[in-house]
């Protein structure tokens, strides 16, 4: 299943973290102060919350019960989920202005139906299973973009340059050597200009990104392989295994190891 819906009522507090997936939360009832990129939001019932796997960012229950969704989608899902530029742009474009918590107001007994039945067609599977996931999920967000349009970017709308497109060159190629003033010269302007604008619609500079992105591919596979740290680092764009180990070591305070010993052993207690 392309997609994954929890629900949890456990008031657990979560330090920094980032996912390797695409997150939607949807907050049922109680409230909690959810802080992402050093900016605390105030998150009660009805609250929507959109986070990539770049966005760092801490929770913190303040009133309970403390209720809520997750909606979970693969990084390799996400455009295979929908051809529309637009309501993906929610997702990939967390610029410095990007307010990650929305409110549906008047619209949450349509929301609280919404998540119920994602839990519902999740809980029964079958062959279209996807397909209904799909379509509750595009409800909402084109709910949303109907209540907060400011949210949704269109790519021709960022600037004068395609940065969906310098997205998709990226995810494409974020595990070969990467150098900016060649991204800059494909799509004809200085490497200063094309990482500014690219800043403002990503929240990243472009080598930040691609960086994310090595680390957030070297988790998926020390989490889901049994291959060597030397191989993960080659992998990922790595060739010296010492910096990758340093890299992964600084952004998730724990060696790659550590990190494939830790989660393995999570697994192996429930």
């Amino acid at each position: 299943m392309s997609f994954k819906i929890k629900y949890n009522d456990q008031p657990t507090s979560n330090g920094m973290h980032t996912h390797t997936y695409y997150e939607m939360l949807y907050v049922l009832s109680g409230t909690t102060v959810l802080t992402v990129r050093n900016r605390a939001y105030t998150c009660g019932p009805g609250s929507l919350v959109f986070l990539n796997p770049f966005d760092e960012h801490a929770s913190r229950p303040v009133e309970l019960p403390y209720k809520r969704y997750y909606l979970l989608m693969p990084v390799t899902q996400l455009k295979a989920f929908h051809n529309d530029v637009l309501l993906l742009s929610v997702f990939r474009f967390h610029g410095d202005q990007f307010p990650y918590a929305v409110q549906v107001g008047d619209l949450k007994p349509r929301f609280d139906s919404y998540f119920s039945l994602l839990m519902d067609v999740q809980q029964e599977g079958g062959s279209f299973s996807d397909t209904r996931m799909e379509a509750l999920m595009t409800l909402i967000l084109t709910d949303i973009h109907a209540m907060r349009p400011d949210l949704f970017i269109p790519a021709n709308q960022l600037s004068f340059l395609p940065i969906q497109d310098i997205l998709n060159d990226l995810d494409n190629s974020f595990c070969e050597p990467f150098s900016l003033q060649k991204l800059a010269d494909r799509y004809h302007v200085s490497s200063g200009c094309l990482s500014a604008h690219f800043r403002r619609a990503v929240g990243l500079s472009p080598m930040q990104y691609v960086t994310q992105s090595r680390m957030q591919r070297a988790r998926l596979l020390l989490l889901n392989s049994e291959l060597s740290i030397a191989s993960i680092a080659a992998q990922c764009g790595f060739p010296d295994v010492s910096n990758f180990v340093r890299r992964f070591h600084s952004q998730f305070q724990l060696t790659p190891l550590q990190y494939r010993q830790r989660h393995e052993d999570r697994q192996s207690s429930f």
